[in-house]
């Protein structure tokens, strides 16, 4: 191996121009004049480009110092190629006009947040000068201007809400969003055409629609816990009942109200006895909703049904016919 130090130093000592400190201090020159030396190459021994550069450094006085340190890089730490340059971040599009951003000093933690979206985030906030905060401001605004729509109007906090024909041909353009409604009944007036103002219908208990609306509805509806279609003119009509005690029902519970033409939404806060000669076909057409805290006994023909359909908190029991 060449030794730098013994015939570099021996040759400095005979030069007027420079010194072996100069080496040194040469040591930590710009990484560009290294890149532009044509005396660094990845295909040359490093031994001969200081040999050769103390052989030309005698015709060029003051290089030598600076061509002998370069040499003895290559020696040190081999060139590595350099990493391909990251691709240029698009910039960010401006928002809506319409879209108002409310700032706050309140730190907010997000539990479960992927931290390789939160470095991305962050890299894209810089190139735009902005900070994490303000770019998630204008994501979680902009997106909330989209879901709803320009010139929507959101429907929520309603305990139940009915629209027909009517109702939705006077809102004229405007888009209409149901969101956090309990009880969603839709008129049979309501035509496909007039249907579509309504862009989407989210975190509604129960919706009464329409046979012939029942499909478009599918692709606006989004966690809903129960659908109900009917058809013709026939509106449905539900009585919700409570009670704090156990509860019989006989057949003459289902007959006055297959005579009113009404259904029973039931919550029963303890046992719950079916008497054995109500027929399946009178449970279905009065019991819209039915939970019970306690057991419930009642006749083997409807046992499939209540274990498929019913809330129960306590044991389903067959009795004896």
């Amino acid at each position: 191996m060449f030794d730098l130090n013994k015939k570099g130093k021996k040759f400095f000592d005979d030069d007027d121009d420079d010194s072996f400190e100069s080496v040194s201090e040469d040591w930590a020159s710009d990484e560009d004049d290294k890149e532009d030396d044509p005396l660094i190459t990845d295909d040359e021994d490093p031994e001969e480009l200081i040999r050769f550069a103390v052989k030309e450094a005698r015709k060029e006085g003051k290089r030598v110092a600076r061509r002998v340190t370069r040499a003895a890089r290559a020696i040190r730490t081999p060139r590595t190629p350099r990493a391909p340059p990251l691709p240029p971040v698009p910039p960010l599009p401006p928002l809506p006009p319409e879209i108002e951003i409310l700032k706050s000093d309140k730190v907010i933690g997000i539990r479960g947040l992927d931290t390789r979206l939160y470095k991305d985030l962050s890299k894209i906030a810089r190139k735009n000068g902005l900070s994490v905060a303000d770019l998630i401001n204008r994501l979680f605004a902009k997106y909330r201007y989209d879901s709803v729509g320009e010139n929507g109007n959101t429907i929520s906090n309603v305990s139940s809400l009915e629209l027909n024909e009517e109702e939705l041909v006077t809102l004229d353009d405007e888009i209409i969003n149901i969101v956090g409604v309990k009880n969603l009944l839709l008129s049979p007036d309501i035509t496909p055409e007039t249907f579509q103002k309504i862009k989407r219908v989210e975190n509604v208990e129960r919706i009464w629609v329409p046979s012939h609306l029942y499909l478009l509805l599918l692709k606006k509806v989004k966690n809903c816990y129960k659908i109900e279609k009917f058809k013709g003119d026939r509106l449905p009509q539900v009585v919700q009942k409570s009670f704090d005690s156990d509860v019989h029902l006989t057949s003459s519970f289902f007959d006055y109200f297959l005579e009113t033409d009404q259904q029973v939404d039931l919550r029963v806060y303890g046992e719950l006895r079916i008497d054995t000669d109500v027929s399946l076909d009178d449970f279905r057409q009065v019991i819209y909703n039915l939970a019970v805290d306690g057991d419930i006994h009642a006749p083997k023909h409807l046992i499939g049904l209540l274990f498929a359909t019913v809330k129960c908190y306590g044991e389903i029991e067959a009795t004896n016919d």
